[in-house]
């Protein structure tokens, strides 16, 4: 519209369309291969990811050097005005790019990328028409302008990675750290007391999922929460191996397998009756039954009009719903999205527990009912840090553990254990082993407590969960709140895996999370 009518009107160019086009599917096409793969297949692509770093740099390296042994001749052909020209239009783009991702409002990561996406002109496309299209010697001395630019493109980058690390790193400022480390060094738990002597920080205290509602923590002035520090690692070995156990005795009791009647109900007045093993088979099991993708697709069953959870035995003949993320019923869609609540609290639990480093020590404490409203998922966690102000590169440590975590497709296995079990699980957590007498007294037996495993973390909770962690899609650490002196209250946001927005919707919804959560008491 500009400059191009007077070059194609004066220059004689002919755009060799099919060439351009061959080029553009030869990048197409592996980069939608790519995609697939970390789609489909993730830990595969991590794999990949991790052999193909090194050997792109190789091949960078080779490029360059190659192909400025190749090309010295255009060194020589230029001059001041034009690596002057060539500069100015990578700084433009880098500014202009930055510039509107301020506006925008974006988040320095995003706004980083846009200014430099914006700045790194793609110069691979001019030298490619002016090759094919012009004559020699036309086509040399033309192709010297993107050549400089090329040049030219990554000099202020280089630049500011130089003044970054050897200036910036030394005050602490603008220092990115590896997402995947380590944010702080965690034991499991604390020596000592923990004080609560804030009656405000006592209204904030959840009460805990499977807590009822009127219980009050009237001797968490007693609570210690460990003697000698555990590795966490050791803690969750003896967890898990005491929820195998109990999970193998109930097992035992089953004297023969006993056929019940499944019928399930679906869309458009559809109905499959299923013949299932009674209390072994699950909703997930009749999911294996109908089709993939209900499979895929299911969060949590509705048996005989109870929220169940997929994996959970079905006791008895039933009539059965398996339910997503997008039902059309308003009750249905609430259920579902306090489970998703619910389970993204259970595996913020599970993240953070492991997150820091062993001189840290860390106790959960409890989460409260799943509350949609709040705009956020929520965990609160004793912390012996008197003085911590997280920063945002700490939030987004965490919310890559969490990110990492949820892919790797752990389900949600549910064992109703005695309360005597429950104790000697978690004898190491004085708040879990106050908070358990009191649970277990809400339970039909009076004595029965609900406990859930994903992965190697085991926690208590009244449920349901989703059927699987990776249902968790797009996830953000909004912030964390000191309670009081060791009580942080741990908040988030995440969409399930089969929803899609755009960065300035999730902005939104993660800018509300961003806001003190208060329990429902």
């Amino acid at each position: 519209m500009t400059l191009g009518r007077l070059i194609f009107a004066e220059g004689h160019i002919v755009v060799p369309y099919r060439n351009i086009a061959t080029l553009a599917g030869g990048l197409v096409i592996p980069l939608m291969v790519g995609l697939l793969i970390r789609r489909l297949f993730p830990r595969v692509a991590d794999c990949l990811a991790k052999a193909l770093k090194p050997l792109a740099g190789i091949f960078i390296c080779v490029i360059v050097v190659f192909g400025i042994y190749a090309n010295l001749y255009m060194f020589q052909l230029l001059d001041t005005m034009v690596l002057l020209s060539a500069t100015c239009l990578v700084l433009l783009g880098y500014a202009f790019g930055g510039v509107a991702a301020a506006l925008m409002r974006q988040s320095w990561p995003d706004a980083l990328t846009i200014a430099v996406e914006t700045g790194i002109q793609n110069t691979g496309i001019a030298i490619f028409i002016l090759r094919v299209t012009l004559e020699q010697p036309e086509a040399d001395i033309n192709t010297v302008v993107p050549v400089a630019v090329a040049i030219m493109t990554p000099v202020p980058l280089f630049i500011l990675w130089v003044l970054q690390k050897c200036v910036l790193s030394r005050f602490g400022i603008c220092v990115v750290k590896n997402a995947e480390e380590k944010i702080c060094p965690v034991a499991c738990i604390e020596e000592g007391h923990q004080q609560h002597n804030s009656a405000s920080v006592e209204k904030l205290l959840p009460n805990n999922n499977d807590m009822p509602v009127n219980w009050q923590f009237s001797t968490l002035n007693n609570v210690t929460t460990v003697q000698p520090k555990i590795r966490i690692d050791e803690i969750r070995g003896r967890r898990v191996a005491i929820f195998d156990k109990e999970h193998k005795r109930q097992q035992a009791l089953i004297p023969r397998l006993e056929k019940i009647e499944v019928i399930y109900e679906g869309l458009n007045d559809e109905k499959i009756t299923l013949i299932m093993n009674k209390g072994v088979s699950t909703p997930y099991n009749c999911a294996q039954h109908i089709n993939e993708q209900l499979l895929k697709r299911s969060v949590v069953a509705e048996v005989n009009g109870e929220i169940w959870d997929m994996h959970r035995a079905i006791p008895t003949d039933c009539t059965l719903k398996l339910l997503h993320m997008k039902p059309e019923d308003l009750h249905q869609a609430t259920l579902v999205n306090k489970a998703f609540w619910r389970s993204c609290s259970f595996l913020l639990g599970a993240v953070v527990e492991s997150a820091f480093q062993d001189e840290i020590s860390v106790c959960l404490h409890s989460f409260p009912p799943a509350n949609v409203r709040s705009g956020s998922f929520v965990y609160d966690i004793q912390l012996n840090l008197n003085d911590w102000v997280p920063s945002q590169n700490d939030l987004r440590q965490i919310a890559a553990s969490f990110q990492k975590f949820v892919r790797q497709d752990h389900i949600f296995q549910r064992l109703d254990v005695d309360s005597s079990v429950a104790l000697k699980m978690f004898e190491d957590n004085a708040f879990k082993t106050e908070q358990i007498p009191h649970i277990a007294t809400k339970s039909s037996t009076g004595r029965s407590i609900t406990v859930y495993r994903v992965g190697d973390h085991i926690d208590i909770s009244r449920g349901p969960m989703i059927a699987s962690s990776s249902l968790v899609g797009r996830c953000s650490i909004a912030a964390i709140h000191k309670l009081n002196s060791k009580l942080y209250r741990f908040q988030g946001v995440a969409l399930p895996s089969e929803i899609h927005i755009n960065h300035f919707a999730f902005g939104i919804l993660e800018s509300r999370a961003r806001k003190l959560a208060r329990s429902n008491t």
